[in-house]
């Protein structure tokens, strides 16, 4: 269907939905800062990335431009990189109390990040110099969702980890290391719906105009659930202590004491 005619969409539905669920996502994520809990960076920046690409496709209603279908298609190539480190921070704070991983495993994500980072910068420059069929894969688009999902991969790899020395771990703990485990088969469908994009080049499996139905069952539904589950776990833990204008270290970790 055309868009700029005025006609509500079926698109426009799952944008009006996500405009709706993450607008309460993000202000659980201002909660989790003010009561000093974790995952709020992550949440917050993954719901406002989701809100200003549902405007930008609501806007499309009415007006059928350039910018804002390059704000649709900038907003929906982020935001997997953050719902990984979402579950990456879960097991690091896991990590602070057991030592069951050595630190460099939280680093090697963040190198991965940063090629990613640099390929998509590439790729970015490369689409915005063709005519024509700026949607579809390219070189660089692959290689950039290749990295993206060797680190998704990489952080199932580290939960199957932890949740194989879960008997060592807390209540609290526990429901961390349970709510990696379930956000993880979540996050892999969405990992999917890029890859199977990247791979055929089907316009079907397309964020910004591709079919609604797919986007609806392996992007829009996973990255809801994955945000609830983590939102609800996290708003069951202990915030980081205060006293005073003196911020206590994480759990087991003395007051004044520096992190090693």
């Amino acid at each position: 269907m055309v868009s700029g005619n005025g006609i509500f969409r079926y698109w426009d539905g799952i944008a009006t939905a996500q405009i709706v669920l993450f607008s309460v996502s993000l202000i659980y994520a201002y909660h989790f800062r003010q009561t000093r809990r974790i995952g709020w960076f992550y949440i917050g920046a993954f719901s406002i990335i989701r809100l200003v690409g549902a405007g930008c496709k609501l806007g499309t209603i009415n007006k059928d431009s350039d910018g804002l279908w390059a704000g649709v298609f900038v907003c929906e190539s982020l935001g997997i990189l953050l719902l990984i480190f979402t579950l990456l921070e879960m097991l690091e704070t896991i990590n602070n109390i057991n030592s069951i991983a050595h630190k460099w495993a939280f680093l090697v994500p963040q190198i991965l990040t940063w090629i990613d980072i640099a390929i998509s910068i590439g790729g970015f420059v490369t689409v915005s110099k063709k005519d024509s069929n700026q949607l579809l894969p390219t070189a660089w688009s692959r290689a950039s969702t290749g990295v993206m999902a060797l680190i998704f991969v990489y952080t199932a790899g580290v939960a199957a980890y932890f949740w194989i020395q879960r008997q060592q771990f807390t209540k609290e703990e526990y429901r961390l290391a349970t709510c990696v485990g379930v956000c993880v088969p979540l996050l892999c469908i969405r990992v999917l719906y890029s890859v199977i994009f990247v791979i055929t080049g089907d316009m079907t499996w397309n964020a910004v105009k591709g079919n609604p139905t797919a986007y609806l069952l392996m992007t829009f539904s996973p990255e809801v659930a994955f945000i609830a589950v983590c939102t609800f776990v996290i708003k069951t833990t202990t915030p980081a202590a205060t006293e005073g204008n003196n911020i206590k270290g994480p759990p087991g970790q003395e007051e004044g004491q520096e992190l090693s």
